[in-house]
């Protein structure tokens, strides 16, 4: 039987122990696993600011292709690898394009006295840069022509050299440019008018890039800080590198899992020559925890010299996707082209939709607070916006005669007579609070609170409606204290009802089977609230907001909330919401049967769409401001209202599209309005049912505008009315 040496075992282990100390990681930061250093961990193509202008791409641990350019002037702060094989490079002295061959396509020289660090392509026809100097500029190119077509200046630091203002920009995916500003120690977006809509300040930035889910901003600092910080300017993440070897890093790549690639700059003119036995990084992965598992240290065979650019080959750029305002302006596909109205109008004034804009009646600075804040909100102007918009619908000269219009039309309509709101009836008014599962108030977008006390003071005033006949509900979310207190402290008697009660609201309760879907629509909640089905009258109270399911999310989409859904979004079925985007085929809509339904769509004393702020995304706080006419770098100010569900949500779609026309989840996504305006004869061939009876009618007028910048429809009335100051 084998002996062991219990005590040589210890000195075994402590000298083992020790070795791993002596063994701890590269500069100082500590190796916990075996670290990867192959070149076969990832394909990428690979440029650096050196003494050498060269380029590569590295693929299953070889160098697939390089480049060198033959000039020797200047340095590769920029380079940008397309999905047809081109590269866009910046290099100091000029900007050009080289193929898969390595042949200059078209090089553009700098001006003499300035620099050029860094380049996006616009689709196939244009270029954009930014041109260090005095000014400094930011220059969009025709291309191969090089045609400067539009400039404008950047704000740039008097005292320093035009060597070090500007390293990198790039493109956002709502076409604006970021610009990292070293010299000002700043980030800035900008229009392609050059209109600067936001500004963050407090960085080191050598480069900048959006997140494409959050919106967020990825910040690369010249010390070592990696920043991701959301549009309020709030840090959400950060890293510093300086303790794991990178100490001059430029940019930042984001990895699927969670993982960055940081690459390392390595500085060539160093009086001191490099140390050969301990050379640094050229770039390193870090795991989510902060940890690296790979490093790239190519200085010979191959060599790859320092690092100013790294880009995964599998995130290839598609220049055709990529815009700058106008410049290869994006647009969805939709089933329904411009001015060709389906279906038939309803309302006092069938297929009228009065589009109300009050300039300045939220101010919102879009970091400071929470927008719900009464400083950021003009009640008196907010007050204004509803007895104007309730005139526009009916026609009547005064807000008294237009809601008695609007009670009588919608009673004659019902088969109640020719009579007008009476006590004891109620009025439930349908609320978005998709983003409020608390009362506390938050920063998302959720009704407005100052819009939601001008709707009441309206009713109460103008309609002459009891308080106690006014029920402001959110079934499936919670009623925030910001509307809550403000409508309370005036009309104690309203009553609110939300999804879980308390604080002084009714928790929400519901009737089971309420909603019989005309096709098998699976686990689709099937139950409506109380409040919504014992109501003698609705209205619904949406919001102007994008939605990464269909596209956009309006008044069709805000019924979602009066059904016996599950305060936890992610606990509910969605079946048949979202249009097939990618192809266009037609198919059942939920929508069509909630806008159907008698005690949904059909209950409805009229429609109105709360874009006071407004938003491009369906979560967060409001983002951004709406650059295009009207609204000329504002909040979009503005509440959409109509008789017509159907006109009323293709208007708001319609702003929408015109303003944020790249957003990917709105192709196709007028097909519930198509499917609603084309009953009995519906694209999808669904027969849509109410009551279990096939409708034999549209449930409205549907129509595109002929653009964005003249807004005209044929059939659709449109009303727009500007309040001024």
């Amino acid at each position: 039987m084998m002996k062991i040496n219990l005590l040589g075992c210890h000195r075994w282990q402590r000298m083992v122990g020790l070795l791993a100390v002596l063994m701890m990681s590269v500069n100082g930061s500590l190796a916990q696993d075996p670290l990867d250093q192959s070149l076969a961990r990832h394909n990428f193509f690979y440029a650096g600011q050196s003494k050498q202008r060269r380029m590569f791409i590295v693929k299953d641990g070889q160098v697939s292709w390089s480049y060198k350019d033959q000039l020797g002037r200047g340095e590769i702060s920029d380079a940008v690898l397309m999905t047809d094989g081109h590269i866009l490079v910046a290099h100091q002295y000029g900007v050009a394009e080289v193929d898969a061959d390595g042949q200059t396509i078209w090089h553009y020289v700098a001006p003499e006295g300035t620099e050029i660090h860094t380049a996006q392509p616009i689709g196939r026809t244009h270029v954009v840069f930014v041109q260090n100097g005095k000014p400094a500029k930011a220059v969009v190119m025709e291309i191969p022509s090089k045609r400067i077509v539009r400039e404008f200046e950047l704000p740039i630091s008097e005292k320093g050299s035009v060597h070090g203002q500007f390293r990198n920009a790039r493109l956002s995916n709502r076409g604006t440019y970021l610009i990292a500003n070293m010299a000002l120690g700043c980030v800035h977006e900008y229009t392609c008018d050059g209109k600067e809509v936001d500004r963050w300040n407090g960085f080191l930035p050598w480069s900048v890039q959006e997140m494409s889910k959050t919106g967020n901003l990825l910040i690369t600092g010249r010390k070592g800080l990696i920043q991701e910080i959301n549009r309020q300017g709030q840090t959400v993440w950060q890293l510093n590198t300086t303790g794991l070897g990178v100490t001059q890093p430029q940019k930042t790549v984001r990895l699927s899992n969670g993982h960055h690639i940081v690459n390392n700059w390595y500085n060539e003119w160093n009086k001191e020559p490099m140390d050969t036995a301990n050379a640094p990084v050229q770039a390193v992965e870090i795991d989510k925890d902060g940890k690296v598992v790979w490093q790239l240290r190519a200085w010979k065979n191959p060599d790859l010299g320092p690092s100013t650019t790294i880009q995964l080959l599998n995130e290839a750029v598609n220049r055709d996707r990529l815009f700058f305002g106008e410049y290869n302006a994006q647009a969805p596909k939709l089933f329904v082209g411009p001015n060709q109205p389906i279906g038939i109008g309803r309302g006092i004034h069938p297929g009228r939709v009065a589009w109300i804009h009050a300039p300045g009646v939220v101010k919102w600075d879009g970091k400071t607070g929470l927008w719900v804040e009464d400083r950021w909100n003009d009640q008196a102007k907010a007050d204004r916006m509803i007895p104007e918009a309730v005139m526009q619908m009916t026609g009547e000269t005064t807000p008294q005669k237009a809601w008695k219009s609007l009670f009588k039309h919608f009673n004659k309509t019902h088969g109640r007579g020719n009579r007008g709101y009476k006590r004891g009836e109620m009025i439930a008014v349908k609320l978005n609070m998709n983003n409020a599962i608390t009362h506390h108030d938050t920063i998302e977008l959720n009704s407005s609170p100052c819009i939601t006390l001008a709707l009441v003071r309206s009713m109460v005033r103008d309609a002459g409606v009891r308080q106690q006949d006014i029920v402001l509900c959110e079934p499936s979310r919670a009623i925030t204290d910001s509307i809550f207190f403000k409508v309370r402290r005036e009309f104690p008697q309203v009553r609110m009802i939300d999804n879980i009660g308390g604080d002084g609201r009714e928790k929400c309760e519901y009737y089971p089977e309420q909603i019989v879907y005309s096709t098998d629509n699976g686990k689709m909640a099937r139950g409506l609230a109380k409040c919504i089905v014992d109501a003698d009258y609705l209205i619904n109270s949406a919001l102007l907001k994008t939605h990464s399911g269909p596209g956009v999310t309006l008044t069709a989409k805000n019924w979602y909330g009066a059904t016996d859904i599950n305060l936890l979004w992610r606990q509910n079925a969605h079946n048949n919401v979202s249009q097939d985007k990618r192809h266009g085929k037609p198919g059942y809509k939920t929508f069509v049967d909630w806008i159907a339904h008698k005690d949904m769509g059909q209950k409805a004393l009229f429609y109105l769409i709360d874009g006071t702020y407004g938003s491009r995304d369906v979560n967060g706080a409001p983002n951004p401001k709406w650059m295009k006419e009207p609204f000329n770098g504002d909040w979009a100010c503005s509440l959409i209202v109509s008789q017509d569900e159907l006109a009323c949500d293709a208007v708001a779609m319609d702003i929408i599209i015109g303003e944020w026309s790249e957003f990917g989840s709105l192709n196709y996504c007028d097909e519930y309005l198509r499917e609603a305006a084309s009953i009995p004869n519906t694209p999808s061939g669904t027969v849509y049912k109410q009551d279990g009876k096939p409708l034999t009618a549209p449930l409205g007028l549907f129509e595109h505008w002929n653009n964005q910048k003249e807004r005209k429809y044929t059939k659709i009335d449109l009303k727009y009315i500007k309040i001024e100051d």
